[in-house]
């Protein structure tokens, strides 16, 4: 690309979703100037970053036409800019959350290689596949994109069978080897353990300067709360009403930006003093129908454990991924799961909730029973259990995304049998059901959601908040968190950790990332197959 070109510009631009003639502008005011050049590397940066990187990605309709133009087209034949926009929402979409640890059994899954080729489809239960499309690939390009992503090793490795962080990796490697003209990336450390953070950190900030790269510009998007990269030149701060609150050289705004985190925690600290007494409902009102809600230390010690895992092992095809666990779950206790990605975490979390073939094991007790094949099925154990998860998240966009609003979304999560059932039952349920419903979507700030609005149209921060208050909207014994709070806006975020320091239940969480682990008494860390470390949180 010339150096004298520009990548973006954007001249008096308003944007709209839709040409109906009520259809409100993604922002109320015109974007007077926005503009990349090759070399900048920008960040959007703030709880508009989505919506912006939207207009850049060319997914909405700019009045006047020629508002929005991209450099790259004036000396490329193409007609359409080449855009992949990577919004990490989850892991791979499946039919159902087993499906992720039942790889090895799926005739229709790919390896890692095929994934990040993206060029066929087909049955593994035949010796064919079928093309989708006829893109050369850049060997040289595949081949710089797997070793400085770390993915050499997992190139035969069933695609299903990722662990989050890997499946990250994959879907990066995946976007870059169409070789775009820009790439957009949401929140890219996002889940991420920080050797994976790093991994990923290095490698955008050295791309543009291997000769494989062809010259694609790289924007990322990133929230308030999170660090900047240092490799980053250029911000573009946006809110969620007003667009663009200022834009530039970092070296040049940096006072700017610290400016902005620290109103942004001081308006955070004030709303948990203000808002978390907002209307009349309060967390009581929330949890008194917990079976556990009022029981004392004194009534838990007396209770079997909630989990035991009593010399656990698991392998795939003779390769350990747990083994011989010891592991016991107080009722009511609070755990933090750690482990870098691909140490077993979800494995471990699959295993409880039964979507794990090797669920069947008695060397798991629950509540003091052995469980055995055909002494405890599927639905009995998850009518105890509720989660949110990044699979789960795939899986509710993919098979409801479409056709549930939220509080519908919600509702369904007064499905006792699995968390894996996204049947509308909003109608169905009774007036004094619909009533906490209601009264979760108030405390959470839900019910300023139009019912209109379908849960794919809602953000990132939205959705994965619908699934939080979802998981305990049926009072579950046991509350698994895997990832739930990545993504979420730093308000609803301290929000949903404030309400967990009342739940009663147990809580199980998984995250990597400080901010978003809410508050919990003790540790659970894996570090290899038969080596791990339990703990308090207080004497870590």
């Amino acid at each position: 690309m010339n150096s004298n070109k520009f990548v973006v510009r954007i001249a008096d631009a308003l944007f709209k979703s839709s040409l109906a003639k009520n259809t409100p502008p993604v922002y109320p005011q015109r974007i007077r100037h926005f503009e990349i050049l090759p070399n900048e590397k920008w960040v959007i940066w703030g709880p508009g970053k989505s919506k912006f990187l939207n207009i850049l990605s060319n997914k909405y309709i700019c009045e006047p036409p020629l508002s929005l133009r991209f450099g790259f087209l004036m000396e490329s034949s193409n007609i359409l800019p080449r855009i992949e926009q990577v919004a990490f929402k989850g892991v791979l979409p499946t039919a159902h959350l087993s499906a992720r640890y039942e790889y090895f059994k799926d005739d229709y899954d790919q390896t890692c290689k095929q994934f990040i080729f993206d060029k066929a489809s087909g049955s593994n239960a035949v010796s064919y596949k079928v093309e989708t499309n006829n893109r050369k690939i850049n060997m040289k390009l595949y081949d710089v994109l797997i070793e400085n992503l770390k993915l050499s090793s997992l190139q035969d490795q069933w695609v299903m069978g990722l662990s989050n962080g890997q499946m990250r990796r994959a879907r990066l490697a995946r976007s870059m080897l169409k070789e775009p003209d820009l790439l957009l990336i949401d929140d890219p450390f996002l889940g991420l353990d920080p050797s994976a953070t790093a991994t990923i950190s290095q490698f955008l900030a050295r791309y543009d300067n291997m000769d494989v790269n062809g010259d694609c510009p790289i924007v990322i998007g990133s929230r308030y709360q999170d660090t900047i990269p240092a490799w980053c030149t250029h911000v573009c701060c946006v809110d969620q009403q007003s667009g663009i609150v200022f834009q530039g050289s970092i070296k040049e705004l940096q006072n700017k930006v610290d400016e902005t985190k620290l109103i942004a925690q001081r308006e955070l600290r004030q709303s948990r003093k203000t808002s978390f007494s907002k209307g009349d409902v309060s967390i009581d009102d929330l949890i008194c129908v917990h079976p556990m809600f009022g029981k004392g230390d004194h009534e838990f010690i007396k209770m079997p454990h909630a989990i035991e895992l009593d010399g656990l092992s698991v392998s795939y095809k003779g390769e350990a991924i747990l083994e011989n666990l010891h592991w016991k779950v107080q009722p009511g206790s609070k755990w933090h799961i750690r482990g870098d990605n691909g140490s077993g975490k979800s494995t471990l979390l699959s295993l409880l909730t039964a979507e794990h073939p090797q669920s069947w094991n008695s060397n798991v007790i629950e509540n003091g029973v052995p469980r055995r094949t055909g002494k405890t099925n599927y639905f009995d154990i998850n009518s105890k259990i509720s989660m949110s998860s990044p699979e789960l998240h795939a899986i509710f966009l993919k098979n409801a995304g479409r056709r549930l609003n939220t509080r519908e979304s919600v509702a369904t999560g007064y499905r006792d049998a699995s968390s894996n059932n996204f049947l509308p039952i909003w109608k169905s349920l009774d007036k004094s059901v619909q009533s906490i419903v209601n009264m979760y979507l108030e405390y959470f700030g839900l019910d300023q959601i139009p019912d209109s609005f379908l849960f794919e149209q809602l953000t990132v921060s939205d959705q994965k908040l619908v699934l939080f208050v979802r998981s305990l909207i049926k009072m579950p014994q046991i509350l698994i968190l895997d990832e739930a709070f990545s993504g979420m806006e730093v308000e609803p975020m301290m929000r949903c950790h404030e309400f967990l320091e009342e739940w009663p239940g147990t809580v199980l969480v998984v995250a990597h990332v400080a901010e978003e682990t809410p508050k919990c008494a003790h540790y659970l860390k894996l570090i290899s197959p038969g080596e791990y470390e339990i703990g308090d949180i207080n004497d870590n």
